[in-house]
């Protein structure tokens, strides 16, 4: 009987983690460096100042800093507000919640420098510059 338990134990937890790896494995690889994706950004609010983002770094509203769903931490953006054509770079180093469907929450810094801060929701073209580390 131990045995059994043992192996019905031994499988889910191989089984688990087969499915994590090949989630994780299809989410890194929607995007190629030659890949422009557009969408919705929005930015963090002032309350999330200092707290601490996915990556485990706190958030700083000066940085130019972004949450993105599925690009590994440390990725390279360049993000240009498709309204006005100003740009920046950012750092991925942190998750949108699971219910936000926007592509980019982004730094009230990088907000700032796209020129959305009033709107708070911009319509933006992503590049990857460089991958982050997985």
């Amino acid at each position: 009987m131990m045995r059994k338990i043992k192996w019905l134990i031994h499988a889910m937890l191989s089984l688990s983690l087969a499915t994590f790896c090949s989630i994780a494995l299809a989410k890194s690889t929607k995007y190629d460096m030659e890949d422009e994706k557009t969408g919705v950004a929005s930015y963090f609010s002032d309350k999330f100042q200092g707290k601490r983002t996915a990556s485990g770094e706190p958030y700083d509203k000066n940085d130019l800093t972004a949450a993105h769903a599925s690009l590994p931490f440390g990725t390279l953006l360049h993000v240009v507000n498709l309204k006005n054509q100003q740009s920046v770079d950012v750092r991925i180093n942190s998750r949108p919640h699971r219910a936000n469907k926007r592509i980019l929450d982004l730094s009230k810094q990088a907000a700032k420098e796209l020129g959305f801060l009033q709107a708070g929701l911009a319509n933006v073209k992503i590049t990857i510059l460089r991958f982050g580390e997985a």
